[in-house]
């Protein structure tokens, strides 16, 4: 193939967008917001609002919703009724997945695993599909243009090899498609966030069985791998949900592929050339997306190394066949990620400076900062020190941040 075998114009006249999630009435603003920038984008394109869960709309049970009328308790609400009235106009089809439950979280710390909701939403809307192509994307998250679909035929012939099981490659998130050998050694733990590509690729990606409650608490009753690392150590779960839906579609066409719970590395290799070889790993600086959840992570210094960019996953396409071992290939992420993980194990944004008289200076700063320059340290400390004027905190802060590798 080359770059000519697709047209944007081909895809942008068969193309259907399936945004998922719940409704609520503390993101019903937002996901109006969103599917009217949809709409501006793709005034051509196929809407579907696939609704995971929701108590703020009457509906009588999975189906196709005719129309979203809210409920009697929110009627009186006119910010969340203006919100509606934009959802009902600008989505084609709105739709209740099947029921599901949640089970407890995947890792000590986090909130339930939302994986099953997840999945009965994802193939709910994807079964309305009717077009050639599809974009499957979380209801929190959008792109500012169709830049995207330039990038993805830029690349979605590149050459492929041995383990190639979609007819054409699927553009994923770039955060969170972990590199196995750098923080977490997690194989096959290829982003969820979005899907874009062949809509019979996109179905057979979510062609899955809902997860079990016996995988859901896997380490209640199994110890962890010998040499696990910290972070590694606070899975609940076999399996982090990302990883189970990939090992349960690419088994079942590559059966020398093996997982058995969350960082065996048997298949990493391979997990590699899967990657490699189904889909493209988005560059979010040229596909333009804007997700308030996560916004802070695109600036953190880590992220190149803790995930897989674009140039990472171009360096795996184009070293396939020339004997070149990945540990070689990422011999630079793999030195910061081991520096990085002696002083901060759990890769945190602001870790506890190691000697004692930063610690001091950082307690009395903080205690000074008022609420918006203290969430600016905590949460971005290279762009504050960055910004300071202060000469002291200027000093201790670039003192930090390259003793903390971060």
């Amino acid at each position: 193939m080359n770059n000519n075998a697709i047209k944007k114009d081909d895809i942008l006249n068969s193309l259907s967008i399936v945004m998922q999630g719940p409704l609520y009435d503390w993101n019903i603003v937002q996901t109006a917001q969103l599917i009217s920038q949809w709409r501006n984008i793709f005034p051509q394109s196929k809407i579907i609002f696939s609704i995971s869960q929701s108590d703020l709309i009457i509906f009588d049970g999975p189906g196709v919703i005719p129309e979203l009328r809210i409920a009697r308790v929110h009627r009186n609400n006119v910010t969340f009724q203006d919100a509606l009235a934009l959802i009902n106009q600008f989505c084609d089809i709105a739709v209740m997945s099947d029921s599901a439950i949640s089970l407890p979280p995947v890792k000590k710390g986090l909130r339930e695993n939302n994986c099953n909701l997840q999945i009965e939403a994802a193939k709910c809307g994807l079964r309305l599909v009717e077009t050639d192509y599809v974009l499957r994307i979380r209801n929190d998250i959008v792109f500012s243009d169709t830049s995207f679909i330039d990038y993805y035929i830029e690349n979605f012939d590149l050459p492929r090899g041995d383990y190639t099981a979609l007819k054409q490659r699927v553009l994923i998130s770039e955060f969170f498609t972990l590199n196995p050998f750098t923080f977490e050694r997690l194989p096959f733990h290829y982003s969820d966030w979005l899907h874009f590509g062949l809509t019979e690729d996109v179905k057979k990606l979510w062609n899955v069985p809902a997860y079990g409650i016996i995988d859901a608490t896997y380490y209640q009753r199994n110890s962890y791998k010998k040499g696990s690392g910290p972070r590694e150590n606070t899975f609940t779960s076999r399996y982090a949900v990302e990883q189970y839906l990939a090992i349960t579609v690419f088994k079942k066409y590559f059966h020398n592929i093996k997982l058995d719970y969350h960082n065996d590395t048997t298949s990493i290799n391979e997990s590699m050339y899967i990657l490699a070889d189904n889909f493209i790993i988005s560059d979010f600086t040229k596909t333009k997306i804007y997700f308030e959840k996560y916004q802070h992570i695109m600036s953190h210094g880590n992220i190149n190394i803790v995930c897989l960019s674009h140039d990472a996953w171009k360096r795996i396409v184009f070293n396939r066949g020339k004997n070149v071992s990945f540990c070689n290939l990422f011999k630079k992420e793999i030195k910061i990620s081991e520096k990085s993980l002696k002083n901060n194990p759990n890769n945190e944004i602001f870790p506890t400076p190691n000697d004692l008289l930063t610690k001091i200076f950082f307690k009395i700063l903080l205690s000074l900062l008022n609420n918006r320059k203290r969430n600016k340290l905590q949460n971005s400390p290279k762009i504050f020190f960055a910004d300071s004027r202060n000469p002291i905190t200027r000093f201790f802060g670039k003192k930090y941040i390259s003793s903390m590798e971060l």
